[in-house]
């Protein structure tokens, strides 16, 4: 056991540990080390954990526990910890917590005294972030949106007013809906990335307005099965006028990954500066440098 510095578990204390989100390769030597440690395991899914813990070779006990939000489920959970034993939360896949159950679980753990140890790891939500190139600097986490009704309408309206980036998961049955319903409140020429099974054999990464994202999405040129993040760039319009050049990095990117779909350069370059409202020579100069750079 360790003291929650080094690479052990520590006892006394519950660990929110990071799990790989589709490459077992994601998963840290810290995280396999507290995860044989501990003595109790809380999984989303026992079942689903255990195909994980058996990989690595992890026999530790473990409970599926889909409620574990619930006060009678908590209150001997708490006590284990309390009289020393250290204990893991895990999610089926990725950081627990993010668009997973177990806030109420930590909160009464903390009301207890009870030490949480963080074990950082794979994450959908920062992986998107990162690939997206349209995120900035400042950015909202949305999570899942409404399925349906004024609470949908509402989360949405309140995506399109923030200047800001957002990021939100989606299933594949939903994502086309979705990315135009984004359009019809944002605006079609609003910059998005559409990010499809991360970290997994067919990670794929488009980029673009959201009325082109939706029309691949829905032509069948990105497949519409798996697991979806969406990242709504932020608002080019404030990008521009509080710093110009800041908006030129992702233009570019855009740039680029229309001539990988097919454009030519010159007509790259035309439709992303017409979309994003930038001066076309500019952009068209940026290009050409950055292409004979790379020449």
């Amino acid at each position: 056991m360790g003291d929650g510095r080094g690479g052990g578990a520590t006892p006394g204390a519950l660990h929110i540990v990071s799990t790989p989100i589709g490459n077992l390769a994601d998963l840290s030597p810290r995280a396999v080390a507290v995860l044989r440690e501990v003595r109790l395991i809380l999984a989303e899914d026992s079942r689903v954990a255990r195909v994980l813990l058996s990989s690595i070779e992890v026999n530790t006990e473990t409970t599926s526990l889909p409620g574990f939000d619930e006060a009678d489920r908590i209150a001997p959970i708490i006590a284990r910890i309390l009289a020393g034993e250290a204990v893991a939360l895990i999610s089926d896949a990725g950081t627990p917590l993010i668009s997973d159950p177990g806030q109420q679980l930590v909160r009464a753990a903390i009301a207890a005294g009870v030490r949480i140890v963080p074990i950082p790891g794979a994450s959908a939500l920062l992986a998107a972030v990162v690939a997206s190139g349209v995120a900035g600097a400042r950015w909202n986490f949305e999570g899942f949106l409404p399925r349906s009704g004024a609470d949908r309408q509402r989360a949405i309206g309140a995506l399109a007013a923030d200047l800001r980036a957002s990021v939100i998961y989606e299933a594949g049955n939903r994502v086309a809906a979705t990315l135009r319903d984004l359009a019809e409140a944002a605006g079609p020429d609003r910059p998005a990335a559409l990010c499809r099974e991360l970290t997994k054999m067919h990670e794929e990464i488009r980029r673009g307005s959201l009325a082109e994202l939706a029309e691949l999405v829905e032509s069948g040129a990105v497949d519409g099965r798996g697991e979806f993040v969406i990242v709504l760039g932020e608002s080019i319009a404030d990008a521009i006028e509080s710093d110009v050049d800041g908006a030129y990095p992702a233009a570019l990117a855009a740039v680029e990954q229309r001539i990988a779909e097919g454009s030519s350069r010159s007509d790259a370059i035309r439709a992303i500066a017409a979309a994003w409202k930038l001066d076309r020579r500019r952009l068209w100069s940026l290009a050409h440098r950055d292409a004979a750079e790379g020449e």
